[in-house]
């Protein structure tokens, strides 16, 4: 996966190109693979070899030499080349180049293996400062910013200190004196921190941007991973590492140098009861030392898990507010498609019903006129509208108030009737909380319709008063439907009209849907009452 820089990102951070992912990645064959380890064999070459100059330019047959006992540790060529290496490849690039030149350079003047080993590992802590610390803090390491350049110049300070321990462990091997001891502790940390700032620095600012340029042209880069708790832990542990190496080689170092002045001075043994005493003082603000700086990093320790801790449950409890969001989002979308599905059928449903009613008054009411064919199919039509206007008012998906609806039905025949000069009024007793789904509203609202518009054209003479009243309850496990009038009421041969009159074959057909019983009586008024079992 190629590494794409982020917004606000420098592009030129640390990513660690490791040796396990090139070979997983590209295999020990590949030319590519095998020219850039080609190249790093040369490097170590070069950092040996830089050891045997330094034994040719100053001697280590001199190293007990005042005058050259600095100069020895000026020139760090292993160093900068790891330290390159670690910016530009990762780690292990950088380790075991400083690793072997150093181990080689203790070994050559001399020094027995274990005690090279422990030399050449306080090289490989001051690297790990510069892996660490960057790894965990994103800054450009071509050092184009500020920030990034003073960042720069604080870590290798750190690392340069850290790199110096080794001086002690030089002059323990050695026996040298305090004096002698100091010169090259400060000869190390200074020409470390000299050749960072003068050398590093500018090869870093000149070389980096075309290295991972480069990098990235040759090879997928790994994406980095997020800074785990391991790293910060690791990072902290070198801190408190590098602290206890400084304090424990102070003390080595002060006590063996009081031993070596009080065995040649001559003094009085009350002067040198008294030293030692002063000496046992140091010891005990030296362990005391020791004990704060390691429940200092315990501490830290500590503390970030407990952060972390308690990060990670601020942040499983918002994924867990997510998630049930996202759940319900999704319940809801699928809700929403299935009742867009859903409405889209019944649109579907609806218009082929009034293509079927069309058709029907076409052939059953030629005696009518086309206006009169019009005005009915707009009374269905309209109908059928009002049911989704009220469905989609009601709390219930797909689901019609019947008060709702009704109350719409008769205010908009109550509009036609009025352009039609009748003085006929229309009054709605329908009992709250009644609904029906849409499988069966669409029929229900037919019969509404039909009966209303049939009882309001049939029902009365021209200019005649009336009233139509529409009631709607329910009765245990019933819904009832009663439409009554105070007009004309029912011809003589109603049934014979009705056989062939359209407005009561639909009410009977959606009668007939709806499981429903239908009956009707005409005395002083003429009322339709329909009865649909819940």
């Amino acid at each position: 996966m190629e590494v794409k820089d982020q917004p606000g990102q420098a592009a030129n951070v640390y990513q660690p190109l490791t040796m396990d992912y090139l070979l997983g990645k590209f295999g020990i064959t590949n030319l590519r693979f095998l020219t850039l380890l080609g190249i790093w064999i040369g490097l170590i070459g070069l950092s040996i070899s830089s050891v045997f100059i330094v034994e040719h330019l100053f001697g280590f047959s001199d190293i007990l030499n005042q005058d050259k006992i600095g100069q020895v540790f000026l020139i760090q060529i292993p160093m900068l080349i790891g330290m390159l290496l670690v910016f530009w490849l990762g780690f292990e690039w950088g380790f075991i180049p400083v690793f072997v030149s150093t181990f080689v350079l203790a070994f050559t003047a001399s020094m027995t293996w274990y005690w090279a080993l422990l030399y050449s590992m306080s090289f490989t802590l001051g690297l790990s400062v510069y892996a660490l610390c960057y790894y965990c803090v994103s800054f450009d390491l071509s050092l184009r910013t500020i920030k990034s350049f003073a960042f720069y110049i604080v870590v290798s300070l750190f690392s340069a200190l850290a790199c110096s321990l080794g001086a002690f462990v030089w002059s323990r091997f050695y026996n040298l004196p305090l004096f002698e001891t100091l010169i090259i502790w400060k000869s190390w940390w200074v020409s470390l921190f000299l050749q960072s700032f003068l050398v590093g620095g500018p090869l870093l600012y000149l070389l980096t941007p075309a290295v991972y340029r480069f990098r990235k042209k040759q090879f997928d880069i790994p994406r980095k991973t997020e800074v785990s708790l391991t790293w910060i832990y690791s990072a902290i542990t070198t801190v408190v590492l590098v602290l206890v190496m400084f304090i424990i080689s102070a003390k080595l170092l002060g006590s063996q140098s009081i031993e070596q002045e009080l065995a040649g001075s001559g003094v009085s043994s009350d002067a040198i009861a008294s030293m030692m005493s002063v000496n046992e003082s140091f010891e005990i603000v030296t362990w005391i030392s020791l004990s704060l700086v390691f429940f200092i990093g315990v501490g830290s320790i500590y503390l970030v898990g407990s952060w972390n801790k308690s990060l990670k449950e601020k942040v499983d409890d918002q994924t867990y507010k997510l998630r049930e969001k996202e759940l319900k989002l999704s319940s809801a979308l699928n809700e929403r498609n299935q009742l867009l599905n859903e409405i889209h059928e019944r649109v579907r449903t609806n218009l082929t019903m009034v293509l079927a009613v069309f058709e029907l008054q076409l052939k059953s009411d030629s005696n009518k006129t086309n206006e009169e064919i019009l005005r009915d199919s707009h009374s269905l039509i309209r109908s059928l509208t009002i049911v989704h206007e009220s469905m989609s008012q009601t709390k219930r998906a797909n689901h019609v108030d019947l008060k709702n609806y009704t109350i719409k039905l008769s205010n908009r025949i109550d509009q036609s009737l009025r352009k039609e000069q009748k003085n006929i009024t229309l009054k709605v007793h329908v009992e709250d909380g009644i609904d029906l789904d849409m499988d069966r509203a669409i029929p229900f609202a037919l019969i509404i319709n039909e009966l209303v518009m049939n009882a309001c054209m049939h029902g009365f003479k021209r200019g005649e008063k009336g009233y139509v009243v529409i009631k709607i309850f329910k009765s245990e496990d019933k819904l009832f439907l009663k439409v009554t009038d105070n007009g004309i009421g029912l011809p003589s041969n109603f049934e014979q009209k009705v056989a062939k009159g359209i407005g009561m074959r639909i009410i009977r057909a959606s009668a007939k849907q709806l499981n429903a019983t239908l009956d009707y009586s005409s005395n002083d008024n003429t009322s339709f009452e329909l009865q649909i079992s819940l």
